[in-house]
């Protein structure tokens, strides 16, 4: 299996005049957490921040946010590309590639997912994410198979001309002569 080098991924770019840590910061925090009292304020802070992260999760991970992209940026276009799928699924509707019909199904515990029942349902609902993941803030890589999708659902390949066979040189003359593209 070869070894894929990569680059550092992008980071939000640090904010002006942002200080480093220095040696006397360093010699500062090592006396601070050689005292008790420090020690235990500062597990007080981390029960206190996983406590926060079981009520609300989301707000502590990155699932959604392209790497170099703040939360609330990444929201706003995924909600505007969700926004587009929709639209793009009415359309589908309206020209007529795709039923226009209500499906039935389950939705997680949490009710975020809906899982329809039918084949067709879970078509339109595939369909409409790979819409979301195309118009969406995702990476290049994500962007083409998720075009290559909707691609595949929406156009039929380009039909391909059969290669004539000739068993005489009158036959390609014939057919040059009788060809109307």
């Amino acid at each position: 299996m070869p070894i894929s080098i990569s680059n550092p991924r992008k980071k939000s770019p640090r904010a002006k005049g942002a200080p480093r840590a220095t040696q006397a910061t360093s010699a500062r925090l090592k006396e601070l957490w050689a005292t008790p009292e420090f020690r235990e304020k500062m597990k007080k802070r981390d029960r206190a921040r996983i406590a926060a992260a079981k009520r609300n999760p989301a707000k502590f991970y990155r699932y959604g946010v392209p790497d170099g992209m703040r939360r609330h940026e990444a929201e706003r276009l995924w909600s505007r590309a969700n926004v587009l799928a929709d639209r793009f699924i009415e359309v589908l509707k309206e020209q007529g590639e795709l039923p226009d019909k209500q499906h039935t199904g389950t939705t997680t515990e949490d009710g975020t997912i809906f899982i329809p029942d039918t084949d067709e349902g879970k078509a339109e609902v595939t369909l409409r994410e790979a819409f979301v993941l195309a118009v969406g803030p995702s990476t290049a890589q994500v962007k083409t198979r998720a075009i290559a999708t909707v691609l595949a659902f929406t156009k039929g390949r380009p039909a391909r001309k059969a290669a004539p066979t000739l068993e005489r040189p009158e036959d390609l003359l014939d057919m040059i002569m009788n060809n109307t593209d």
